[in-house]
């Protein structure tokens, strides 16, 4: 791997944007590559954590064991974006799994290397951990908003039987108070006999009517993105799909931010 891909990639992350080129120069100099095949593990669930990874190119899938041994995602990152930094903040063993998707290419920091970059840039080191931190933050509120909305569309699932326009009202504003930005909204009922959807509930002035139809009879499933701003999220009973949620966006969503949305609403 050559000096500059490794400088190029550090100018290009958020975290270290204002940071001067001589110090990132020398941070560069601690990186050291890893080249992963698709599907490769980077690390595991319950390890030792020891290191912070930069994406040079390709991606990363963060995921976990759930309920039955089944695998969750929780992020799919890109090239620019770095994970594993809680190894350089305590030593604990590694939250989740992270395994590349495709092939990848990526940059490693060990947290003894990392030590010695911060006593010889002091001041920049700083910048750096507060950097950390934002984004530890940043990731604990998205995480509380999805467990907190899983929580809540559980717990509403677990009274479904009687299922109509108000509880698909309910479901809505479920959805919509972990949305930020002025959303629309529309509930949609699946009649038992055939599965046909009938209007229950809206929110915003968007009209979902075109979007409705193009929702198969008895469709169900995780939630699709039916175009860059409108997602639709399916809502399981017992034996049967008790209706469908369609959210729009007040503008476009780029794929990264769809997958993260989708993979809130599974």
């Amino acid at each position: 791997m050559q000096y500059e891909e490794k400088l190029k990639l550090l100018k290009s992350l958020h975290l270290l944007r204002q940071m001067p080129e001589r110090q990132l120069a020398s941070l560069a100099e601690f990186l050291r590559p890893k080249q992963l095949e698709d599907g490769a593990a980077v690390f595991e669930e319950g390890s030792q954590g020891m290191s912070l990874y930069f994406i040079s190119s390709g991606r990363i899938r963060i995921h976990m064991r759930g309920a039955g041994g089944a695998s969750k995602d929780l992020a799919i990152l890109c090239a620019g974006d770095f994970f594993g930094e809680m190894a350089l903040i305590e030593e604990a063993t590694r939250s989740a799994s992270a395994s590349a998707m495709g092939p990848t290419v990526l940059f490693e920091l060990f947290r003894g290397d990392l030590s010695r970059w911060v006593k010889l840039n002091p001041q920049q080191a700083v910048q750096f951990f507060a950097g950390l931190v934002h984004l530890q933050s940043k990731r604990l509120r998205r995480t509380s908003n999805e467990l907190t909305l899983h929580f809540d569309l559980s717990s509403l699932l677990l009274d479904a039987a009687g299922a109509g326009p108000e509880f698909m009202a309910r479901a809505l504003d479920c959805i919509l108070a972990r949305l930020e930005g002025p959303w629309s909204a529309a509930a949609y009922l699946c009649r038992e006999a055939d599965g046909a959807l009938e209007p229950a509930s809206s929110r915003g002035s968007f009209d979902f009517s075109e979007a409705a139809k193009s929702i198969p009879p008895g469709e169900g499933g995780a939630g699709a993105w039916l175009d860059p701003s409108t997602l639709r999220v399916a809502l399981p009973g017992q034996k049967r799909v008790l209706g469908h949620l369609l959210v729009r966006a007040p503008s476009p969503r780029g794929a990264e931010e769809q997958e993260d949305i989708g993979r809130a609403m599974a």
